[in-house]
């Protein structure tokens, strides 16, 4: 780290820096980087670090910690397994976190993985443990491609859905087209039963927008729909998280 013209660097080889909203920089030390590249879609690193072990990010954003990864596994997952669900379809989840989770319950029979970005798949199972027994696991299948599209064509034979989308695919800008499109599907192939990682609720981020969004269309789309807080370590903020159907 050094300081130039009143700036506080941190070397690219030793950090990644994330801003999570304008006036606040989160630096994340690597002790080791295990993987830096970029896919099709996004850059991923996988470090080690002092803190939290090993941390995949996406474009800088945290998506796994060795050290938290279960507080966020069971605020968004807790749902689906506490209900008892035997056939559940995770829109995103290349990480392999929610079907590690999910597997945990004797009821699940079947998993059904979408996920856009296969280098995610390929290097999670390479360098986080347990990702890979995940994914080979009998009652797991993986599909490579966009979520939105394979809930289109799907059948009716899910029992709810995990949405583990990162936050991004929900801008604004498009007026919540994304949204319609994923409650549509829940409705018409998950029984209407599904749970959703939000974002952050800090009010400087885009995590309330994003939740005024998702309370309006979920609340007139689907049924049941209640949200919760889990504070997440890595992420320095309460998360926000949606569950409908149950």
């Amino acid at each position: 780290m050094k300081e130039k013209d009143g700036e506080v660097c941190f070397k690219s080889s030793k950090y990644i820096v994330y801003q999570p909203y304008r006036g606040l920089h989160l630096a994340y030390h690597a002790r080791r980087f295990l993987f830096s590249g970029r896919s099709k879609f996004q850059k991923i690193d996988i470090i080690d670090n002092d803190a939290y072990g090993r941390m995949l990010l996406l474009d800088g954003n945290i998506q796994h910690t060795e050290y938290d990864s279960h507080v966020f596994n069971e605020a968004l997952c807790s749902h689906a397994k506490k209900g008892g669900l035997t056939k559940v379809l995770v829109l995103g989840g290349g990480s392999g976190q929610t079907v590690m989770s999910l597997l945990e319950s004797s009821r699940v029979q079947r998993v059904t993985v979408v996920e856009i970005d296969e280098l995610v798949v390929e290097k999670c199972k390479r360098y986080i443990r347990g990702v890979r027994q995940a994914f080979e696991d009998p009652r797991v299948k993986l599909v490579i491609g966009d979520a939105f599209n394979f809930i289109e064509s799907a059948g009716n034979e899910f029992e709810g859905a995990v949405i583990d989308l990162t936050e991004f695919p929900f801008g604004m800008k498009n007026g919540g087209q994304q949204l319609r499109r994923l409650y549509t599907g829940i409705r018409a192939k998950c029984q209407g039963r599904c749970s959703q990682y939000i974002g952050s609720s800090v009010g400087l981020s885009y995590g309330p927008e994003l939740r005024r969004l998702v309370e309006n269309l979920s609340g007139r789309m689907l049924s049941g729909v209640t949200f919760e807080e889990a504070f997440i370590p890595s992420f320095g903020a309460p998360h926000i998280f949606m569950h409908a159907g149950y």
